[in-house]
């Protein structure tokens, strides 16, 4: 007996490129063994065509040198009836591809449909707590506030801007028709189905289709698909290349669907003759960018002319990922997690956390390697994507091999890491010392990775075992454990919405969904009516009990255009503080040891790279030079990243490296230690402006 269908990953992560060529994003954990006793880690992309087999350094860009797209790929998994509510992980699951057996029945097809949008231009601005800004984060939705909007006056506003309307009438404002129309980029929804399918693309061109629940594709001749070309005719500069498409589906040779993201461009509308600057880290008007999101659902339909629903999912389309095997410290998994296991509502753990006393168990014993190590194996990989002097790498990399048993690393790990929930510790005396969002100088733990951490260190765990995730469980966890958490000011990935729990559905454990799905909004498309756009203004946080969400309304909250965001976040200075501390860099590395480096160093080669090897930013030459420490490592002009972005390196692991045969290392050349992680296929300068070690300050142009 079959109880429910299920698409895993639930939320899937395609990352943008520009090649038409693609690999497929990773479905293993970033930091971990791909399997016991394997020297390589997850997160690297798998090349396409395979099911697991991970890139090789060749395999990045395409003959052109271009870079390669990231696609999402979704898989359906059948899952037993459970006895009563289900509980979290359930285990299980067996996947369903086309020829799959289930209960006597053969599966036919499947038939997927996605509907993927941008909504950023049309949307509240994200606030970071400036002046005029409101209340950074979730705080700008509570207590009847809301943040200004981007792009206010629209469409008749002068190039410096317009008066913000009354909070009460910003709603309002955002869902005028000749907003909605024109500033949401809409392509409408697509199907396929079949294997080896497609492409089916999110284009002006390509009708828009859908599935009405029958095995047969529902055309919308006269859905009022939305494009920057037919909403600015003639009043576009386009610096990266124009935005016509939101990206394509294909299926693989057993029917899973690929969703492939746009090409990282942005453009950008002129008013009064001049378009828009790129002055803000985050808020600039006047532009647009193919990043986008939207849900995912599926129909089987079997040889005996039956069909069946399967519990659907969602895709962002983000930016690159250049680090992939490095995994962030706090990633979106932890953030997702710790919400579902605090929240009163979606009560994802009651063994871990007490809902109604709002407290955590204190007799639960944390998993280590499940639950602790990767903490620990986090914060050792931060050295090759960031300027540690030689003793915080070795420092980093003496935590990373950190075991189960906790004398004496207890005491002398746990006084260290920040607690959340105390003001006195967001100083730089706790760790870790990435930066913060919210009202928060620092990053800190998530409440409940900090009481997993805690337990450890008072000897109440247990070193492996519990119960293991099912294999599409698993792919939530690994794709989600690959994205940027904790720093959501605004994020890379997904933003701060994500800690909501009215955006998912709430009754995972009865409604055979399973937990960490976004809640997804009935666009009636059968009621499509022609020059009406569908989509409005969506998701806004904390106005209702349950939310609904329409494509693009999770990708919206994040930075316009997305490039400026990325050419900022190196690093800054966190309140009151001079010294210079790093936003993200397991996304967006600051400095990186090159792979030409490694090759020319003499002598045995450590786990730690020595002190002579000179490292190099991540981003650099022409344009990005600066006296100032806080400026280094990125554009001078957020211009430069725009034109720029797709010809940074990628960090990944040696064992993957294709090394240039050209290239004679010097002789002898020890063999380049497998869990080093060095820069690739960069096509900046080979050198640029000087790496300091930390720790760096405002305002001194050294150490």
């Amino acid at each position: 007996m079959v109880d429910s269908f299920r698409i895993h990953p639930a939320i899937g992560f395609a990352r943008v490129g520009n090649s038409e060529d693609y690999v497929i994003s990773p479905e293993t954990m970033a930091g971990s063994p791909v399997a016991p006793g394997s020297a390589l880690t997850g997160g690297l992309p798998i090349r396409a065509g395979t099911e697991s087999d991970p890139v090789r350094s060749s395999d990045l860009r395409d003959a052109n040198g271009a870079l390669k797209r990231h696609a999402a790929r979704f898989r359906i998994f059948a899952y037993p009836p459970s006895d009563g509510p289900e509980a979290y992980p359930r285990g299980g699951g067996k996947e369903i591809v086309i020829g799959s057996m289930v209960n006597g029945k053969t599966v036919d097809g499947i038939l997927w449909t996605v509907h993927v949008a941008n909504k950023k231009a049309n949307q509240f601005i994200l606030s970071e707590g400036g002046r005029d800004e409101g209340t950074a984060g979730i705080g700008g939705y509570e207590n009847g506030n809301l943040p200004p909007i981007r792009n206010v006056g629209f469409p008749t506003y002068p190039p410096d801007g317009a008066n913000q309307p009354p909070v009460n009438q910003r709603i309002a404002t955002l869902a005028s028709l000749e907003r909605t129309a024109r500033l949401i980029i809409d392509p409408g929804p697509r199907t396929i189905g079949g294997a080896s399918a497609g492409p089916v693309r999110f284009n002006q061109p390509t009708m828009a289709t859908y599935s009405d629940g029958s095995p047969f594709v529902e055309q919308i001749p006269d859905y009022p698909k939305s494009f920057p070309a037919t909403s600015f005719p003639g009043e576009l500069e386009e610096p990266s290349g124009p935005i016509d498409t939101l990206g394509e589906l294909i299926t693989d040779a057993k029917g899973r669907l690929l969703v492939l993201g746009g090409f990282g461009r942005a453009v950008t509308w002129l008013v009064g003759g001049q378009p828009g600057g790129v002055g803000s880290d985050v808020n600039n008007d006047q532009w647009l960018d193919d990043t986008s999101d939207g849900p995912v659902s599926a129909l089987i339909f079997f040889n005996d002319g039956s069909t069946a629903p399967v519990a659907g999912a969602w895709v962002t389309t983000t930016d690159p990922s250049f680090a992939p095997q490095i995994r962030n410290i706090v990633t979106l998994w932890e953030d997702i997690y710790d919400s579902w296991v605090r929240s009163p509502v979606l009560n994802l753990a009651p063994q871990i956390y007490d809902v109604g006393n709002g407290a955590f168990v204190t007799t639960y014993k944390p998993i280590f390697d499940q639950q602790v190590a990767p903490i620990f194996q986090s914060a050792a990989l931060q050295q090759w994507a960031i300027n540690l002097s030689s003793l915080g790498a070795s420092s980093h990399a003496a935590i990373g091999a950190v075991q189960a048993p906790t004398d004496p690393y207890g005491s002398e790990i746990f006084p260290i890491l920040r607690d959340g929930n105390d003001p006195s510790q967001q100083t730089s005396s706790y760790m870790p010392l990435h930066l913060g969002d919210a009202g928060h100088s620092f990053l800190s733990l998530r409440d409940t990775q900090y009481f997993f951490v805690e337990q450890w260190s008072n000897g109440t765990y247990v070193a492996s075992g519990g119960p293991s995730p099912g294999p599409g469980e698993y792919l939530d966890m690994a794709v989600l454990a690959n994205c940027l958490g904790g720093r959501f000011s605004p994020g890379i990935d997904m933003t701060f919405v994500m800690r909501e729990p009215s955006i998912y559905i709430q009754s995972w454990q009865s409604s055979g969904s399973g937990p960490f799905r976004v809640n997804p909004k009935n666009l009636g498309y059968g009621q499509v009516m022609p020059n009406v756009p569908v989509l409005g203004v969506g998701y806004v946080p904390r106005q209702n009990a349950v939310d609904f969400l329409e494509p693009g309304d999770l990708s919206k909250f994040l930075a316009l255009p997305w490039h400026t965001d990325y050419n900022s976040c190196a690093t800054h200075a966190p309140g009151q503080s001079n010294q210079l501390f790093w936003s993200w860099p397991a996304q967006r590395p600051v400095a990186v040891y090159t792979a030409a480096a490694a090759m020319n160093q003499v002598g045995p080669l450590e786990p730690v790279p020595p002190a002579a090897m000179e490292q190099q930013w991540s981003v650099r030459g022409p344009g990005t030079e600066s006296d100032e420490g806080q400026n280094w490592g990125r554009y001078q002009d957020a211009m430069g990243m725009v034109t720029n972005w797709h010809m940074i390196g990628t960090i990944i692991q040696a064992p993957q490296i294709d090394f240039p045969p050209n290239v004679e290392p010097i002789d002898p050349q020890p063999a380049v230690p497998a869990n080093w992680y060095l820069e690739v296929e960069s096509q900046l300068p080979a050198e640029g402006q000087k790496v300091w070690p930390f720790p760096n300050y405002v305002g001194v142009p050294g150490h």
